[in-house]
């Protein structure tokens, strides 16, 4: 098993390793490539300049990253968009959030690319797909054309690059999928030309302090030093840590050669325990099932807290991303009082660039670890339930990565609110799966039985879970910890308009913006629209980033007096009207 990780971990064949100052050469090893194509696939975007602003296995909010981001070269949208190989396209996705606009193109030698958050697809599938939203009376669209439908040559243009969907500026977010079984390969392990002999850069340790099960006790800051001569190393090379077992945790960043505007992710990790290998990770594919783990991988609280990525070089007992080599030890280093342990650390990005840092470590006397104050000891392993007056949770099994301390409490509900504000554990532990939440009511009118709603209290507003009711319980499904309460949602959305007036004959678009009181997550819809003139349905795009529906004049409104209507609902059946005339 360590051989193949090690054959997809340096996969590039003929590219021989960057090492920085200090690096022990000869724990790096060599073995035989991976079979990756490199010749097969183009870059979907021209040459002119290309800067990755995200690569794949980077750390992001609750998943990998499982693509390449490409920055557009003028900062805008519009640049054109290629497809990388031949082929045909197998599915085209319109979505408010995530990909956007995207595009899967199935290629005869097994692997699929996908281009996402398009601002344009080519002219003809433009076409097809507002036929097909048409046909739906609706915006968001999965279509699945025939084989063969839109086939498609290397280099043609297939559309532009974008800002749709959850993107954060004008790139693309380019994928390379095995058909087979849809799992996302590495793209630059398919020799993509992207210069990069730049090894990635070591910020900041932690230590962990663990039990026999690999569960953490605590942790401790682990301050990195950068040597005169360029190699890394920690504040006298050997360290007492008072614990019988440690793991390590990183925070690194990559960047390629010309491109020191973003801090891109590792991909791979190494940890040696007197040089035999204790830890590796490495991102060669992603299974998308899996990809929530990233909150075992990371050391999610630290990154809740302080907005730092760590990698954990130690794997958790209930993680079970399978990206990790089966080591004897998962990463767990016992100590001894007399007898030091050799550390080596290495990071490395998709071609093969290395840095390194080396210590060693003793065991200083162990001091005592007490356990936090808790109702109740939740075990990862089991389905576990906790009931108490007025409060029900179902953790399910493998929603936790280690076993829990869980503590709760209850304060009096704010004014207007419908339930004490329940305090559930701490929202720095992360949850893989969603829970059972159920809350009682207290002096809830009967005729806002359907308009109550549990809601996650945060700084800001509060957020809508939904709820159903069972019984004398409102119910909903949650993934995170937090404060809870019910709250009644009875205001309506708004919609303001942005681009209309009574004369719309030398306007090319409607734009309104449509909002609502509360956000949405978990069980609760978010805001639907329906917009007509003169009673048929017409096309609206929405962008969700700021809330705005737009229609482009297409020729499906004659010249002539109209009618316009849209009519927003939020999750509690709410609705808000916005009725006017117009002349085109």
């Amino acid at each position: 098993m360590w051989t193949l990780i090690l054959r997809v971990f340096f996969s590039l064949a003929g590219l021989l390793p960057v090492l920085v100052p200090g690096v022990d050469k000869a724990a790096v090893r060599r073995p035989p490539p991976e079979a990756f194509q490199k010749d097969y696939f183009r870059m979907p975007v021209g040459l002119e300049t290309i800067r990755l602003s995200g690569t794949f296995g980077e750390l992001r909010s609750n998943h990998f990253h499982t693509g390449i981001d490409i920055s557009s070269a003028t900062g805008s949208i519009g640049q054109p968009i290629y497809a990388a190989a031949d082929g045909f396209i197998d599915r085209i996705r319109v979505q408010e959030g995530g990909y956007g606009k995207a595009l899967y193109i199935k290629h005869p030698n097994g692997y699929t690319t996908l281009y996402a958050h398009l601002d344009k697809f080519s002219a003809a599938v433009e076409r097809f797909v507002k036929e097909a939203q048409y046909k739906r009376e609706r915006f968001e669209v999965d279509l699945y054309p025939a084989d063969g439908a839109f086939k498609v040559e290397k280099g043609e243009q297939i559309g532009r690059m974008g800002n749709t969907g959850s993107s954060e500026g004008p790139h693309l977010h380019f994928e390379i999928r095995r058909s087979a079984d849809q799992k996302a390969l590495n793209p630059l392990l398919f020799g993509l030309p992207i210069p990069d002999r730049v090894p990635p850069e070591l910020r900041d340790m932690k230590v962990y302090i663990l039990n026999e099960q690999r569960e953490v006790l605590s942790s401790l800051p682990f301050p990195i030093e950068r040597r005169p001569n360029g190699a890394y190393g920690v504040k006298g090379d050997t360290v007492r840590i008072p614990a019988w077992r440690v793991g390590f945790g990183l925070k690194a960043f990559d960047q390629s050669t010309g491109n020191t505007h973003n801090k891109n992710g590792l991909f791979a990790l190494t940890l040696l325990a007197n040089g035999q290998p204790a830890f590796q990770w490495h991102a060669a594919e992603i299974d998308f099932d899996e990809s929530r783990y990233l909150n075992a991988h990371a050391d999610y609280a630290a990154h809740e807290r302080y907005g730092a990525w760590f990698h954990r070089c130690f794997v958790l007992p209930g993680d079970r991303l399978s990206n990790y080599a089966r080591t004897e030890t998962l990463g767990a280093v016992p100590l001894y009082k007399e007898k030091p342990t050799r550390i080596t650390l290495q990071a490395s990005d998709s071609y093969n660039n290395i840095s390194e840092i080396t210590f060693w470590v003793l065991r200083a006397e162990p001091g005592p670890q007490t356990r936090p104050p808790h109702q109740f000891e939740l075990p990862f392993l089991s389905e576990n339930h906790v009931d108490l007056d007025g409060f029900s949770l179902t953790i399910p099994k493998g929603a936790l990565y280690e076993t829990l301390f869980f503590q709760y409490s209850a304060s009096p509900p704010r004014s207007g609110w419908f339930a004490p504000v329940h305090h559930i554990h701490h929202d720095a532990v992360p949850l893989h799966r969603y829970c059972t939440l159920r809350l009682r009511p207290d002096n809830l009118p009967e005729s806002l039985r359907p308009k109550a709603v549990i809601a996650r209290i945060g700084n800001r507003r509060p957020v809508n879970c939904g709820g159903k009711w069972t019984g004398e319980f409102l119910e909903t499904r949650v993934r995170d910890f937090g404060d809870y309460s019910i709250v009644a949602d009875t205001t309506p959305p708004t919609i303001k308009p942005l681009i209309f007036s009574a004369d719309m004959r030398r306007k090319a678009t409607i734009a309104l913006r449509i909002s609502d009181d509360f956000r949405t997550e978990g069980n609760a819809d978010g805001l639907s629209y329906r917009g007509t003139v003169d009673g048929k349905w017409i096309l609206f795009e929405y962008d969700q980033k700021h809330a705005r529906l737009t229609h482009r004049f297409d020729g499906r409104i004659a010249a002539g007096q109209h009618t316009l209507r849209l009519a927003v609902t939020d999750d509690r059946g709410n609705t808000a009207v916005f009725e006017r005339n117009f002349i085109r």
